[in-house]
């Protein structure tokens, strides 16, 4: 029973851990395009409400990415649906900036907005990939490893 729980305990925990991975991952893209839109637009100052907006969206598309998209940022391929969930996190980062006035409602920079974050959605799925195989490597490494000292006791 203890060994149960500690399991369930184990695995939400680990979830956890993704969902916070990705709140910060996405919500340092959103603030570093909001940052660089407000110094193009000559302001040097940010709306601190905008800050907390962005990391509670952040936390709620993590969610929604996590548990009703099949976590797509890390899967091993995109397949339809994966590139599906790619592109409605997207367009609700998008709509919600828009909607919230992140970026006064401009519409190019929205629309700049909107191939920014798919492009970062693409880049950390390659990225997560490419720490999936190099951490693949170090296991088989490690495993070999174990195996030889195996054979010389």
């Amino acid at each position: 029973m203890k060994s149960n729980l500690m399991k369930k305990m184990k695995r939400i925990f680990s979830i956890e851990i993704a969902i916070e991975y990705k709140t910060c991952l996405y919500a340092f893209c959103v603030l570093f395009f909001y940052c660089v839109y407000l110094l193009c637009v000559g302001t040097f100052s940010a709306n601190i409400l905008y800050l907390f907006e962005i990391f509670c969206v952040a936390y709620v598309i993590g969610y929604l990415q996590y548990y009703l998209l099949d976590n797509f940022d890390e899967a091993e391929r995109l397949s339809g649906r994966n590139w599906a969930g790619l592109l409605i996190c997207t367009t609700l980062y998008t709509a919600v900036s828009y909607l919230l006035n992140w970026l006064d409602r401009n519409l190019i920079a929205t629309m700049i907005f909107f191939v920014f974050m798919f492009a970062m959605y693409y880049f950390i799925y390659l990225i997560n990939k490419v720490k999936r195989f190099i951490d693949t490597e170090n296991l088989n490494e490690m495993l070999l490893e174990f195996k030889k000292g195996e054979k010389h006791d």
